[in-house]
């Protein structure tokens, strides 16, 4: 493979362990057991398989860790930008993917830069109270709290644990060609890379399957549904605050996360705060895209039409002290980015040797804060499969790429589906909606709430090639 050398594995020679059995000789009045010692045949070793990755994003960045981790995978990252690094404001991470992160040993990095969630506070812009969502059981529940970080601190520690030579930029994929015996991706730059596996975890806008798309498509195999655009359903700002001053505002020094949105009653917008690690808050405002014009409903262009809704949000009281304006103020222009959001489920998520992983196949909104963490969950099923993969040939290679989405198909479409139904619950508009809020949020048991968590929390898988880690809290883990 161009640019990575791939070691060859000595053969290590396995004794013949003694296995016994027994064979009986019968006579005419009696059969007698004689044991007999047989040979046996020694475990075959996992075949050395390369992986090519494209992308290093977040779900690229962990799946290279959890490769990493496996003894007998090569891989290589191809990123398409110069200078690696991301934007954006907030992930949360929960024991789903915690507990694998914890068997790699990145917990302690993990609690180093993030807090943990507490709830979610939702009122009017009028400042009247909605209602509130408490989070403080997953500690209990799962053996983990929620995680709430910034995007770009959870990018530097992945990166952190990737090998600088494993991760090659400016590598824009322009082309991909599969073989019987491998898979070929060709780079804008005129370089190649080969592999027994390519992984496409480029994001919603995914080269790798516009590709794969556009071969099936010209065969008559790709689904209807696969070949519409994502619809955009929103339009957001969003950024993360330089450090505040915590004598000044001390609520930032409370030890759990309160996640605060205020919903505007008469127009598609809300608000979002979350106060973070090192007195920091992230923000983010905006709303819903008009549903006939597909446009922006409230007339945002670009970054000077976007002023026009400060005034309108600048003087909102926080539950952390600070005004909304004061946290916009004391964030840095490059820690701030408009972008639109969408989501779709793909039904196609692989061919012979190429697979999707992550946004790439289930773009999710971020409302329920479902896209790390699905990637994640998809990189420790593929993971887990190559690592105990006896041979590389490609009708065991086919079969690992289908056993991997049989599983984590059906997960995937939940999280996308999951993720547009708490949007449409927090910010539909209208009598029945703000019913619908109150009832949920004010009247749903506590213990109903934790019931309903339990149907995906309880998925907490590990890499089945890692020594186990304990298993916490009441809802046991039915993953491993």
């Amino acid at each position: 493979m161009p640019g990575q050398t791939a070691l060859p594995t000595p053969h290590i020679l396995t004794p013949l362990l003694p296995r016994k059995s027994s064979v009986t000789f019968a006579t005419s009045s009696t059969k007698i057991p004689i044991s007999v010692t047989e040979p046996s045949l020694p475990m075959p070793e996992p075949a050395r398989v390369k992986v090519v990755i494209a992308g290093g994003g977040i779900g690229g960045l962990a799946l290279a860790i959890m490769l990493e981790a496996a003894k007998n995978i090569d891989y290589i990252i191809l990123e398409r930008s110069t200078a690696h690094k991301t934007l954006g404001s907030t992930i949360a991470l929960n024991a789903c993917a915690l507990r694998m992160l914890e068997q790699l040993g990145m917990l302690p990095d993990i609690r180093k830069i993030s807090k943990p969630i507490g709830g979610f506070n939702l009122r009017n812009d009028d400042l009247s109270p909605i209602g509130h969502i408490d989070f403080t059981f997953g500690e209990r529940q799962y053996g983990y709290a929620g995680f709430v970080m910034s995007r770009p601190a959870l990018f530097d520690l992945l990166r952190s644990r990737v090998p600088e030579e494993k991760i090659l930029l400016q590598k824009q994929v322009s082309n991909v060609i599969e073989t019987p015996s491998e898979v070929r991706v060709v780079c804008a730059d005129g370089s190649e890379y080969s592999g027994d596996i390519l992984v496409g975890a480029d994001g919603a806008y995914s080269t790798v399957r516009e590709i794969v798309y556009k071969n099936l498509s010209a065969q008559g195999k790709l689904p209807a549904t696969d070949s519409k655009p994502m619809e955009l359903t929103h339009v957001v700002v969003l950024g993360v605050s330089e450090p505040m001053d915590p004598v000044k505002y001390p609520r930032l020094m409370d030890h759990f996360s309160t996640f605060e949105m205020t919903l505007f009653r008469d127009k598609p917008l809300s608000v979002w705060l979350s106060p973070i690690h090192d007195n920091r808050i992230s923000w983010c405002f905006g709303g819903e895209i008009d549903s006939a014009s597909k446009t922006e409903a409230w007339g945002w262009g670009n970054q000077t039409d976007m002023k026009s809704i400060l005034p309108e949000i600048r003087n909102l009281p926080t539950e952390y002290g600070a005004s909304v304006g004061e946290v916009l103020e004391s964030t840095s222009k490059d820690m701030v980015s408009s972008v639109f959001l969408e989501d779709k489920f793909f039904e196609t998520w692989n061919t012979k040797r190429i697979v999707l992983l992550g946004d790439s196949c289930h773009k999710v909104l971020p409302f329920a804060g479902q896209g790390s963490i699905h990637a994640m969950l998809d990189g420790i099923s593929l993971t887990n499969l190559l690592a105990d993969l006896k041979s590389t040939s490609p009708k065991a290679i086919e079969q690992v790429l289908k056993t991997h989405v049989q599983k984590r198909h059906q997960p995937g479409r939940y999280a996308v589906f999951g993720s547009r139904l708490f949007g449409r619950f927090i910010e539909s508009k209208g009598f029945a909606a703000r019913w619908v809020r109150k009832i949920l949020l004010l009247v749903l048991p506590q213990w109903l709430v934790i019931q309903i968590f339990n149907r995906t929390m309880r998925d907490r898988p590990l890499l089945s090639f890692l020594p186990p880690v304990k298993e916490r809290g009441v809802a046991v883990s039915w993953s491993n």
